[in-house]
């Protein structure tokens, strides 16, 4: 979700219009949630009335729009690709990859703008104390009377020392399984490598492969293990990155066929409605199956960002004006600090609007979350970029310098 490795075939801007949707997506999920009666929706369908507001957003296909906790499983995957392309890229050509930079730089490229959106949480809170209660509905309640305590501060702003709900800024949650996902990088890199071979089944062997994670992550979710919930989709990025000369080379092979673009088309629609896939079966599932189907969101997450990644680039560009283009990837380049500093600001301004009025709120909070998020991106997360890439090398020249002494 947040660092860009060099990749193998120049940087696929789609991915990073993907990023950028996707951090889109979990904003107006969390504005959504402002709305007490989609709030009460998303807790229980039970009693939801058909066309109704709750229903749209959360039993019908536009739930695809709001589907934040899904499209995190994006940022996953997105990461997973990222991240193993350029230490598999120097695995593969000989040179060892320098791991003591890439940990200094991975640490202060997350942990900066964490800090930073930690405090701008605390400042929103102290603004706007959180005071709703029920009357604003299931969601604005759970977010009353956050713990400011120099304890719960230092634990939420650590990231990986988290383990429940981050209760001053939520989305939080996500970066422990970034940060794990980073700190394991050298494991996710030998398994991406492994498989590669032999490239005589290869596509057959990475089919088993993503049919193995997605098996992990159903057992995660089903006995709520997260690190089988959470680290599974970043695999699954990693294995598009390790194939992805002969994912590639598939792709152009099926548009030379009708029955190959059906197969495209068919895989386009298929990503979305698994993401959902929960949300739309939810009415006819009992809780022995829910769990079940909550997990497919992992298998749309992958589907999503395979058809982004491979889908032709001749098809994909068809028809997209320079403007859009542009647009996503501003999105896309703000869409780390987006996903950090839009959740306070989503309370603040619904606690403020109240909850017959979320619509004033949210007609404030988008475009001030856009302008803080473009803030933090210049003047946070690029420092902590150039920051963190001078400091790797610095830790990097001395270790070598202490490897060198006789």
């Amino acid at each position: 979700m947040t660092e860009a490795a060099a990749p193998l075939r120049g940087r696929l801007g789609r991915l990073d219009a993907l990023r950028g949707v996707a951090a889109l997506v979990v904003l107006a999920h969390h504005v959504s949630m402002s709305m007490p009666e989609i709030a009460a929706a998303y807790d229980s369908s039970d009693g939801v009335t058909l066309f109704s507001a709750g229903w749209w957003a959360t039993l019908s296909p536009l739930k695809v729009f709001l589907a934040g906790p899904e499209f995190v499983l994006v940022f996953f995957v997105l990461s997973g690709f990222v991240l193993v392309r350029s230490p598999l890229a120097a695995r593969e050509a000989g040179p060892r990859y320098d791991w003591s930079a890439y940990y200094v730089r991975r640490v202060i490229r997350l942990a900066a703008p964490v800090v930073v959106s930690v405090g701008l949480a605390v400042v929103w809170i102290v603004l706007v104390p959180r005071t709703v209660g029920a009357a604003g509905g299931p969601w604005l309640a759970r977010q009353d009377t956050p713990d400011l305590g120099l304890g719960n501060l230092l634990r939420e702003a650590s990231i990986i020392g988290v383990t429940r709900r981050p209760d001053i800024n939520p989305p939080l949650w996500s970066l422990v399984w970034e940060m794990w996902f980073s700190l394991l990088l050298p494991v996710f890199v030998a398994v991406a490598a492994f498989t590669r071979k032999p490239v005589s089944v290869r596509i057959r062997r990475i089919l088993l492969w993503v049919v193995l994670l997605c098996a992990l992550a159903g057992i995660g979710y089903v006995t709520t293990t997260q690190p089988f919930m959470y680290l599974p989709p970043f695999a699954l990025g990693a294995l598009l990155a390790a194939n992805y000369d002969e994912l590639q080379r598939c792709s152009d092979r099926l548009v030379e066929s009708v029955n190959g673009r059906a197969l495209g088309w068919t895989l386009a629609a298929l990503g979305p409605f698994l993401l959902v896939a929960y949300w739309l079966l939810r009415p006819l599932t009992g809780e022995g199956w829910s769990d079940s189907t909550l997990s497919l969101r992992v298998a749309g997450a992958f589907v999503i960002v395979a058809t982004v990644a491979f889908w032709p680039a001749s098809t994909s560009e068809r028809g997209r004006a320079p403007r859009t283009r542009r647009a996503l990837g501003w999105l896309g380049s703000i869409s780390f600090s987006l996903y950090l500093v839009h959740f306070p600001i989503v309370v603040a301004f619904a606690v403020l609007a109240g909850p017959g009025h979320w619509w004033l709120g949210a007609l404030v909070s988008v475009p001030l979350s856009l302008v803080v998020a473009q803030l933090m991106t210049r003047f946070v997360e690029q420092p902590a970029q150039v920051y963190g890439t001078r400091a790797g090398a610095s830790v990097s020249q001395r270790m070598s310098r202490l490897a060198s002494r006789p």
